[in-house]
């Protein structure tokens, strides 16, 4: 395992900006107003995405990394390459039985036992992840023919027909299965589990399952997991690739499915976010349910220019994180955690937090911005109000638990020059340390500027993501 000791982030490392000095002759600045008074969701934390069947414990140092310096509390596994169709031929005629025999042969098999050895790492670093499957099931649980689906598709003129209704309790016990064998034969701790993914971008991103046949396969989930005993483990649901399409209403329609449902879950890699699906959730008798963004990032990975770097992995996939805290997520989990090859686009992919190059994993650009919200933002922190005047400048405020005040921004242009006002604290900081990933600086510590009548003056640099974190003299380092 080797890592660019150049790039890493070190906080107490000050070096100045060209031209922080408030100058008198600049652009009308622009503002950030913090309200502490006024407040929202709780954040459960931050995570990413991986295929576990890569794992590699040469990869051990890199996921160190991602726990003790990024700050990722939390990992969407995906415990099979290529589907949920590891029961290629049905493995016994009754609905109501397992094949043992069958899965104990499958479980076994090398793609699984990377999984298992993934989650087990995972899990002696306290970490107990959400295991969530993708790609399409095995045709023999398909239905005859196809009908128009009544929501967006990824795929327009796909012709895959959904699940046969008859097969959901066959679709539901392969996936108990494979709960039960990790549970019951490798001892691995998770508590959350997503059944399918993105069942409106089919054939290869999940099977077909329209939005008003979503409760019935989850219902056969849920309950094939109350008769195995493993009714602890709860559902994430409905992780929809359009974030528009509406999956939640029916859910929440659902009161015996809503007991076993931990999580609504949306993917996006577009500026249209959880706004919607929230408004959903929060008028409904489920209102406390949380919501995940359990996919984000930028989809332009064969782009590996510099320039795409800066302006899809760092700038967007950024402001599309903070547009989601501030629209209601409690959970963001970014796509993906290293490089690695896509069973369902048939080719290497570059969405890497960290680049492969020979299984050398080192951290890319996108690694520090995205640790200026992951490293300062703690689970259990609050979100509170913040809004941003000034061209291209998106802010989120939080409160840490115990350690007081974050905001973090992104600044795509307009003035360099930041006014801070504070409003609603119940004790003023004395200054505000700076955290900035430019296109020179990698999550460096930039200064600290003082709090002057509830107010801070601060340069930025024309782009970058930025944090400013409260402190007092008192523990000023």
């Amino acid at each position: 395992m080797h890592f660019r000791l150049s790039g890493l982030c070190v906080a107490a490392l000050l070096i100045a900006l060209p031209g922080a000095a408030y100058r008198e002759n600049s652009t009308t600045p622009g503002h950030i107003i913090v309200d502490a008074s006024q407040r929202f969701q709780t954040i459960d934390g931050f995570g990413l995405n991986f295929t576990a069947p890569y794992f590699r414990d040469d990869q051990k140092a890199m996921f160190d990394k991602f726990i003790d310096d990024l700050g990722v509390t939390m990992f969407r596994v995906v415990p099979y390459l290529v589907a949920s169709d590891w029961e290629t031929t049905n493995p016994n005629s009754s609905a109501d039985e397992m094949n043992w025999e069958y899965y104990d042969n499958r479980y076994s098999s090398p793609i699984f036992e990377a999984t298992w050895n993934a989650i087990r790492y995972l899990n002696s670093r306290g970490i107990q992840p959400e295991l969530a499957m993708m790609g399409p099931v095995p045709r023999w649980m398909l239905a005859d023919s196809s009908t128009p689906p009544q929501h967006k598709v990824c795929v327009p003129d796909s012709k895959i027909p959904p699940i046969n209704p008859s097969m959901y309790p066959e679709f539901a016990k392969e996936l108990v299965s494979m709960l039960m064998y990790a549970r019951s034969r490798e001892h691995l701790k998770f508590q959350y589990f997503s059944p399918f993914n993105e069942t409106d971008c089919y054939p290869n991103e999940g099977p077909r399952i329209d939005p008003a046949d979503a409760p019935a396969v989850l219902d056969a989930v849920a309950e094939w997991l109350q008769k195995e005993g493993l009714g602890d483990i709860r559902l994430v649901v409905p992780d929809n690739a359009i974030i528009t399409n509406d999956y939640t209403t029916p859910i929440l329609h659902d009161d015996k499915l809503m007991k076993q449902v931990a999580a609504f879950a949306y993917h996006s890699y577009s500026d249209t976010s959880v706004g919607e699906q929230v408004v959903r959730v929060r008028s409904s008798k489920y209102a406390q349910t949380p919501v995940w963004l359990s996919e984000y990032g930028d989809l332009s990975d064969q782009d590996k220019t510099e320039a795409n770097e800066w302006k899809s992995f760092v700038i967007a996939s950024n402001r599309r994180a903070l547009t989601a805290l501030n629209q209601g997520a409690n959970v963001l989990m970014y796509f993906n955690a290293f490089d690695d090859y896509e069973e369902c686009m048939g080719r290497l992919t570059y969405y890497g937090l960290f680049h492969n190059a020979d299984q050398v994993y080192y951290p890319r650009k996108r690694y520090y911005a995205i640790r200026q919200l992951y490293h300062f933002v703690h689970p259990g922190a609050t979100r509170i109000g913040a809004t941003a005047t000034g061209e291209g400048l998106t802010v989120s405020a939080f409160e840490n638990p115990g350690s007081g005040l974050v905001i973090v921004g992104v600044k795509e242009g307009g003035p360099n020059h930041i006014q801070l006002s504070l409003r609603g604290l119940p004790a003023t900081p004395d200054h505000f340390d700076l955290y900035v990933t430019s296109r020179s600086f990698n999550c460096l510590k930039q200064g600290s500027f003082p709090v002057r009548a509830g107010s801070v003056d601060i340069d930025l640099p024309d782009q970058a993501v930025f944090t400013l974190l409260a402190a007092s003299d008192s523990n000023h380092q």
